[in-house]
């Protein structure tokens, strides 16, 4: 079983460089960090998949595009009850045409028999887990991600969780441009 999910991603530079922008407050968090290769916006969690039935999940979602779109990370926040520190795009705008994306592969991806999760699209990026919430509790929420961080999306991908001891390690399945112009 592949336990899959939808997402864009920022460049491997830039999340480096938001890994080691929220280090010390990861640190004072005595927070688990995320791997910089893990960052990731899920656009629409689809759950376990058993590996023959990946093929019709990317014939599935071969015809489906977004639009050019921009995240802007703005505000860092500490979510209680997963115990994460996240970072969180402010400007619902920006991420509109993401919206749509992910409910449109949630809605196709429903259409192919799958069964996934239809939760509306909140940008944001996990940047540690594990958050001690004794150590949250004496930071005022939300803060300010400073200097902000935005993200052009030009891709989408298919991603697969595996857990392992020390976490989950994320890796892409497939790839997708947002806004090519498609001829079928």
């Amino acid at each position: 079983m592949l336990r899959l999910f939808f997402a864009v991603q920022p460049g491997a530079e830039q999340a480096a460089a938001l890994v080691r922008q929220v280090a010390p407050l990861v640190a004072r968090l005595e927070a688990q960090p995320v791997a910089p290769a893990n960052l990731h916006a899920t656009l629409c969690f689809i759950g376990a998949v058993p590996d023959e039935r990946l093929p019709l999940l990317e014939e599935a979602i071969r015809r489906v595009r977004g639009g050019r779109a921009t995240l802007q990370f703005d505000s860092l926040e500490y979510w209680r009850k997963p115990q994460v520190l996240c970072a969180t795009a402010g400007d619902d705008s920006l991420s509109a045409p993401l919206r749509v994306l992910a409910q449109q592969l949630g809605v196709v991806a429903g259409e192919a028999g799958f069964t996934p999760d239809l939760k509306p699209f909140r940008a944001h990026l996990t940047l540690a887990r594990k958050v001690r919430g004794a150590s949250a509790a004496r930071c005022e929420w939300p803060m300010a991600l400073t200097p902000q961080v935005q993200v052009r999306c030009e891709r989408f991908v298919l991603m697969r969780s595996d857990r392992g001891p020390s976490g989950s390690a994320y890796s892409v399945v497939k790839s997708w441009p947002l806004y090519e112009n498609v001829r079928l």
